[in-house]
């Protein structure tokens, strides 16, 4: 669907066009978004890009991209048009766009990494041979999927790159690749030729008069071997000789002049996962199965499911479940998963068998693991102990399968073979909560207050949807393990709720059953004896949570605090105990008791939570202003 030229823009950043559902900002608010445009991150011939935040709370990060040119206004819109649709882990999110009189800008995703062009040539970064084919194959994937894309009814209305090239290819911390820069994407053969060749050189495809697609085509056709010197001397190995020389074989295929005998993007991206499969020991075959909407969908491709699976007959045909491997098959009509099932073999690679454990619990394990386009994952496994720990295993990953919300961890691909349970999640940061706030760096209050309401908003979340169980539709979802360490923080302080394996246990209404007190410690202290229907973290206080004959010491001292004093400065971390913010800080101690309150007809509702922490925290802003302004 094409975007009007003629669009017409609000004053509100919330905005967002009513059909493309695509979000509109005026040049007043990326002006605001970019700080004045004070932190240029590139540069180019169709103009800058700058970076930015979509607010002075939410703390997203983004990117927008100031175009020089603006009478290329149909270009432009071309451009949002086709970004806007591309929706793949491997390509540069779009958020939206800007248009004025004499302004185009486009707002993404921010990616942490810079560009390709810049890692290869104007850094000396070391890059793995695997990272490289990581990065390759994130590509290839987002290749795929674009090509299978139609603009509209037309068939032959496909969409292509048509630019892919090391600038336009950008790495996240991980460096996993996101395709970017849409401005060519229109009915063209798009490459990949040139930075295949340029990750296993390290060398610019053209320097001076030479031509490394001349020098490796002429190498293949004639049935020669491709000199060794060539290849960057960082990877090369002999072990690892036969995988460059396929990759370079590989692209120089991609350019022959008949275009019929030109590999698809779908077979360079399966040749790629063979040679990455191989580089890490594995024979040459693929057994990637991947979630798709319907029956007839089960094909290699870029893994890109759009919906839950409710065909039973489907799913057990996805997970290739057979009448000899049917432990699982229970679980699998309810759990709604848009991406992969791994075999076990395949966990065990991304894991480098189970090497880096990050997270245990009395029902699973959490260990980092890495796919093959670099992406960094969680890989929670169950320990299979009884009967009783995977029914609450699988019922948790259902329950989280089916809530969907930015500020809870997503659960991406799956192993359920006979003899194992795993779980893979999207892994936005190593660190969590509890460790952030007892650790030495402090933690300012407004930072503090944002993830206590995106916190609160997500369990709101929770308590609102509507999930499937068996043949059950419920809802008012309670998560009942809201603490610290289940809490992942980002650099820029927006939290990812985790650790759902409570919920299926009070929703069964099994309150207190399957509880190992003496193996959490202090986490202990988090759980409420009757599992209030609200609750939220304590951010203020450093002091943990101390247990004592049942007794939540860190509530008790709150309460004291406040039936002999008017104030809890003395409870509150004193790193953000300045003058200015006890009030706000009395606030949100405050209503943390009243979500404690022994009776729970007596505690707020999350919703009530959620719009007091927000009017605490906007009161809370209004007066530092005025503070700042009188000073």
């Amino acid at each position: 669907m094409e975007l009007p030229e003629d669009t017409i823009m609000t004053g509100d950043h919330s905005q967002w066009d009513d059909n493309s559902n695509i979000r509109s900002f005026t040049k007043h608010d990326i002006e605001r978004i970019t700080g004045n445009y004070s932190i240029p991150i590139g540069k180019g011939g169709f103009g800058e890009v700058f970076k930015g935040f979509i607010d002075d709370y939410d703390r997203d990060v983004v990117a927008v991209k100031r175009y020089i040119h603006t009478d290329l206004r149909k270009e432009f819109m071309e451009e949002v048009s086709i970004h806007s649709k591309i929706n793949h882990k491997n390509v540069v999110k779009f958020i939206g766009y800007s248009t004025g009189e004499n302004t185009l800008m486009l707002v993404t995703e921010f990616i942490s990494n810079g560009n390709l062009e810049d890692a290869l040539h104007k850094s000396d970064i070391s890059i793995s041979l695997d990272t490289r084919l990581g990065i390759a194959i994130g590509c290839a994937e987002a290749l795929s999927y674009m090509h299978s894309m139609h603009l509209s009814v037309d068939l032959d209305s496909l969409v292509y790159h048509g630019d892919i090239k090391p600038a336009n290819i950008l790495l996240n911390d991980s460096l996993t690749a996101k395709v970017s820069n849409f401005g060519l994407s229109r009915h063209l053969s798009g490459g990949i030729t040139r930075f295949l060749l340029e990750l296993i050189t390290r060398k610019r495809v053209k320097a001076g008069g030479n031509s490394l697609i001349e020098t490796f085509s002429k190498a293949f056709v004639k049935g020669k071997v491709v000199s060794t010197e060539i290849f960057d001397a960082e990877i090369t190995q002999a072990s690892n000789i036969k995988i460059l020389e396929d990759i370079g074989k590989l692209a120089t295929e991609c350019v022959t002049l008949d275009s019929d005998k030109r590999p698809t993007m779908n077979n360079v991206t399966k040749r790629l996962l063979v040679l990455w499969k191989a580089l890490r020991g594995g024979d040459r075959s693929i057994s990637r199965r991947f979630f798709w909407r319907t029956e007839n969908e089960l094909d290699i491709g870029s893994g890109q499911g759009t919906s839950s699976i409710r065909s039973t007959s489907s799913v057990l045909r996805c997970f290739g479940i057979s009448k000899r491997n049917t432990s699982n098959s229970d679980i699998l009509p309810e759990l709604s998963i848009d991406g992969r099932i791994f075999t076990k073999e395949e966990v065990s690679r991304y894991t480098k068998n189970y090497s880096h454990l990050i997270g245990k619990g009395w029902s699973s394990d959490v260990y980092e693991g890495k796919l093959e386009d670099n992406t960094l994952v969680a890989v929670m496994k169950c320990n299979l102990v009884n009967k009783a720990q995977k029914k609450v295993f699988s019922n948790a990953a259902m329950i989280q399968s089916q809530i969907v919300h930015k500020n809870i961890i997503k659960i991406l691909d799956c192993c359920l073979e006979e003899e194992i349970l795993v779980l893979i999640y999207e892994y936005p940061s190593r660190e969590n909560l509890y460790d952030i706030l007892y650790g030495v760096k402090a933690v300012p209050l407004v930072s503090r207050l944002n993830i206590a309401i995106k916190i609160a908003e997500a369990i709101l979340h929770n308590h609102s949807c509507l999930i499937q169980q068996g043949s059950v539709m419920r809802t008012n979802i309670p998560h009942g393990y809201v603490m610290t360490p289940n809490i992942l923080v980002d650099g820029n302080f927006v939290p990812k709720l985790a650790g759902f394996s409570v919920s299926p246990r009070l929703i069964e209404g099994n309150k207190h059953a399957m509880f190992d007190y003496d193996n959490m410690n202090c986490y202990k202290n988090y759980f409420d004896p009757s599992f209030p229907k609200c609750g939220i973290p304590t951010v203020i206080s450093r002091n943990r949570p101390v247990c004592q004959e049942g007794d939540n010491l860190l509530v008790s001292k709150f309460l004291r605090t406040y039936n002999r004093d008017i104030h809890g400065k003395a409870m509150f971390d004193e790193r953000i105990t300045e003058e200015e913010d006890i009030h706000a800080l009395d606030d949100i101690g405050r209503l943390a008791l009243r979500c404690t309150h022994p009776k729970t007809n007596r505690r707020p509702t999350m919703k009530e939570v959620a719009g007091h922490l927000e009017m605490i925290r906007s009161s809370w802003k209004l007066k530092t202003a005025m503070g700042a302004t009188t000073s």
